[in-house]
């Protein structure tokens, strides 16, 4: 590209080096600035450069092809990425690409396959906490009084069935920790049939006065 150099063009109009155009003065003897081939030429292929480099064909018929060649060589900000959405997957993926983003970034928010659970998916409750998959982790304690062998513990939140595990452990042994003499715990186990949606029962075989901790895990 060039500015107007042309033995009439006005000399360092815009500055030093940038000649422009004028319309001449009679009266001074100043003539018009000329136009030569060279100055057209440029112009016509400048902008004919800019439209065929979209693969638009020019049409001498139609006035808006440089305006449509900007569009598409450049981003519209009345709506961002719209442009690349309408030019198909291909180009999505290769902006994708350009922008660094791994596959986790093209993940559906919920707790299907191939998605990525929020924080909503994470539910809790006193004394249970579920994760997205419905895995389901309850925890608590319960006493057997002198001479109780049985007790039946009420689930925090019930189960969706009774295939769920228990996990049980005297929390106390009748003495402060480190003390000279420990009473031994009983046995303790979950009693036979016991297990349902929503409660278990546990058996020990001592005198009772033990407390105990239990977590069950299973699915609600």
């Amino acid at each position: 590209m060039h500015r107007i150099d042309t033995s009439t063009a006005q000399k360092d109009k815009f500055g030093a080096g940038k000649n422009g155009f004028t319309r001449g003065n009679p009266q001074t003897g100043t003539p018009a600035t000329d136009l030569d081939d060279d100055y057209f030429d440029m112009l016509q292929e400048e902008l004919a450069g800019v439209v065929e480099a979209t693969g638009i064909v020019l049409d001498k018929t139609k006035h808006n092809q440089l305006l449509t060649a900007l569009k598409a060589l450049f981003l519209s900000r009345q709506h961002p990425f719209a442009d690349i959405k309408a030019d198909g997957a291909a180009a999505i993926a290769e902006a994708l690409a350009n922008l660094g983003l791994k596959e986790a970034a093209k993940r559906e928010v919920g707790t299907g396959a191939g998605q990525i659970p929020d924080m909503s998916a994470f539910t809790s409750g006193p004394g249970w906490v579920r994760f997205p998959n419905g895995t389901t982790i309850q925890y608590g304690s319960t006493g057997f009084a002198p001479g109780w062998n049985n007790q039946y513990v009420t689930l925090p939140r019930a189960f969706s069935s009774n295939n769920f595990r228990v996990a049980t452990v005297w929390n106390d042994v009748g003495v402060p920790q480190g003390g000279a003499t420990a009473q031994a715990a009983a046995d303790i186990g979950l009693g036979a049939n016991t297990k349902t949606t929503t409660q278990f029962g546990l058996w020990q075989g001592g005198p009772g006065g033990f407390n105990v901790d239990w977590i069950a895990v299973g699915e609600s």
